[in-house]
């Protein structure tokens, strides 16, 4: 959905409508129709700038204060595993 580039879900993250609502689902277990995007700033951010009116593979439509947010948990779950404790 970022970089439309194809790769092993397992290397990908899920983006998944659940209930309406776009979610970001890390562990790829949530119901409902999905898209993927690697975990990388530059795929990300196509995401986010992408002109895309519609998402093929989650059927709906995505606006941008959606977009950020997704943007955003991505964001804060890379950060925190990327830390070393």
């Amino acid at each position: 959905m970022g970089c439309m580039k194809r790769d092993a879900k397992a290397s990908m993250i899920r983006i998944a409508v659940v209930n309406g609502r776009v979610e970001v689902d890390f562990e790829a277990l949530k119901a409902g129709r999905g898209g993927y995007l690697h975990p990388t700033d530059e795929c990300v951010e196509r995401f986010v700038v992408s002109k895309v009116k519609e998402f093929r593979a989650l059927r709906r439509k995505i606006e941008r204060p959606e977009r950020l947010e997704i943007k955003m948990a991505i964001k804060r779950r890379l950060d925190r595993n990327s830390k070393v404790e």
